[in-house]
């Protein structure tokens, strides 16, 4: 993780840039805002991946064939083992799992931003991040929207962080192919979102 910005700010999101291995165009957000001016009252926390054997396998999963987005333990649930979505043995098994609870739990963002790809919303499913899900959607020109996972949907991410953290916590699926103009407006929606929560 790299910090910018205030160190003690009174808005302090955190960025993950990806989380799947398969989905790489959050990463030219963060990119994009680790060189950028950050406004008063803001500091940010960069993940560029939470992910690295997938980034290097271009998988949805880890080394392990754990989809680490099924693998946090509020509402886990045991699924196919070898599948597309495998939630892994247990909750939490995973070390990249652990490592992002260790970590967010510790720093207590203000908000949390997972960068997804490719179905081009922003999912605003937790009651609690609606009002800032839709003020990024429209920074972003994008639609809001409670996004219902074609599978099981469970042990996510957005989960354990909207359920024990009780932080705000925001899914934003991006287009397929992330133009690096793309990239420029979603990383200026996220600045201007932190401004927008610190009023």
């Amino acid at each position: 993780a790299r910090h910018v910005g205030a160190l003690d700010p009174p808005v302090q999101l955190a960025v993950i840039g990806k989380m799947h291995g398969s989905e790489p165009g959050g990463r030219k957000v963060t990119e994009q805002l680790a060189g950028r001016r950050i406004p008063a009252g803001v500091g940010l926390w960069l993940v560029t991946s939470m992910n690295p054997d997938g980034n290097r396998l271009g998988t949805r999963a880890n080394a392990n064939g754990v989809d680490l987005n099924r693998n946090f333990p509020l509402g886990w649930q045991e699924s196919t083992r070898g599948g597309t979505y495998w939630s892994g043995p247990r909750a939490a098994s995973e070390p990249e799992t652990r490592g992002m609870m260790r970590f967010l739990t510790a720093v207590q963002p203000t908000a949390v931003l997972s960068f997804h790809q490719a179905f081009d919303v922003v999912d605003i499913s937790h009651r609690r991040s609606r009002p800032a899900g839709r003020q990024l959607a429209r920074y972003m020109g994008e639609r809001a929207a409670i996004v219902r996972c074609s599978g099981a949907c469970h042990g996510t991410m957005t989960q354990w962080i909207d359920g024990e953290l009780r932080r705000i916590a925001i899914t934003v699926e991006m287009d397929s192919r992330v133009s690096g103009a793309e990239a420029t407006r979603a990383a200026t929606a996220v600045l201007r979102l932190g401004q927008w929560l610190a009023q």
